[in-house]
């Protein structure tokens, strides 16, 4: 019998893309058109990073990034996309606030849209990775420079090749996978002042409570308390009864992070139960901890060549506090840029 001949493996790609986020896809999806072979790393099993939903008994829950505006013609023309397929809607022109002091306030007049996806802000990242090769369950722990081009160590120990990289990860986690890399003092030194606020989120389900008139409630005043989303108001109509979610302070959850979840989520639901009576007693709860939530002192460069055929990105970049989802996508374009300009 003739042996089998020996298979060829597949020549690495052009460009290695750590992050399945929004900053991710959206420069794979540039570096791609540009006739580049593209391959994106990502660690969970989803993609969108925290545009993120869940199903939770039945329903499904947006508890990473609960909007988006648009504010950049470029980034409008991609959500006028969207718009036309359906896969975001307008959800609301500004939301109400609400304080012990004052009570309710209505929005803001004139604010910009907030879009929301009816199926689950997932349906971005799903979306933006259409064609796309995308390895998931891929960790990266390290990269590092090697003859000429770029090494990507997973965990586990595989490496993948690329002659360039593009890091989306959280600012302070792509320092720790670039400890190989011998960046300048004065960029490192930059990259050290971006700092994060974390998150902690709680999904809260009340199968036979009617739903708040309100899309969402800020509440800018309260200590522990930032945010009241009735979830339900960005999916198509159902009988599935009133779901919520709840972002808590950056001081909350700093306070509270590694305190037991089910001390946490009955904290913040008593908090709400001043704005919405009965909050305390649902059917049902979640939660979510996010890290690194909130980009609150990003990097003012759009994105970063921090060396040949190295790019950082991710919404910690850009300048603009507040670790909007504009700001994400606007940055990978930026690094797509930056790639697509070194030479091979």
């Amino acid at each position: 019998m003739t042996p089998p001949a020996p298979t060829t493996p597949p020549p690495p790609p052009d460009v290695l893309v750590i992050g399945a986020g929004i900053a991710g896809l959206t420069a794979a999806r540039a570096l791609q058109r540009e006739g580049l072979a593209v391959e994106v790393l990502e660690k969970s099993r989803g993609v969108g990073g925290r545009a993120a939903t869940r199903t939770v008994h039945g329903a499904r829950v947006d508890h990473g990034a609960q909007f988006f505006t648009a504010r950049d013609p470029g980034f409008q023309r991609e959500v006028d996309g969207w718009l036309r397929d359906g896969v975001a809607r307008v959800w609301a022109e500004g939301f109400p606030s609400w304080s012990a002091a004052g009570g309710w306030r209505d929005p803001e007049a004139g604010a910009n849209p907030r879009y929301a996806c009816p199926g689950g802000m997932n349906a971005l990242g799903k979306r933006l990775a259409e064609r796309l090769a995308v390895t998931r369950g891929a960790r990266a722990v390290a990269v590092r420079p090697s003859d000429g081009a770029w090494e990507v160590e997973l965990e586990g120990g595989e490496r993948r090749r690329a002659s360039r990289v593009a890091v989306t990860a959280p600012v302070p986690q792509a320092l720790e996978l670039l400890s190989a890399v011998d960046l300048p003092s004065a960029l490192r030194d930059g990259l050290e002042g971006v700092a994060y606020a974390p998150c902690f989120a709680v999904m809260a389900g009340y199968p036979y409570v009617p739903a708040p008139a309100w899309p969402g409630v800020r509440l800018p005043d309260h200590p522990d308390l930032a945010w009241i989303a009735n979830d339900g108001a960005k999916r198509d109509a159902g009988g599935g009864g009133t779901v919520l979610v709840l972002h808590a302070t950056a001081d909350f959850t700093r306070r509270r992070y590694d305190d037991p979840p089910g001390a946490v989520v009955a904290d913040l639901l008593r908090a709400a139960s001043a704005v919405v009576p009965g909050a305390e007693r649902p059917a049902w709860t979640d939660h979510q901890r996010w890290r690194y939530a909130l980009a609150m002192t990003p990097h003012p460069e759009r994105a970063l060549l921090a060396a040949e055929g190295l790019v950082l990105c991710g919404d910690g970049f850009g300048g603009e506090s507040g670790g909007r989802l504009e700001s994400a996508y606007l940055s990978g374009l930026a690094a797509a840029a930056l790639l697509g300009e070194v030479a091979d």
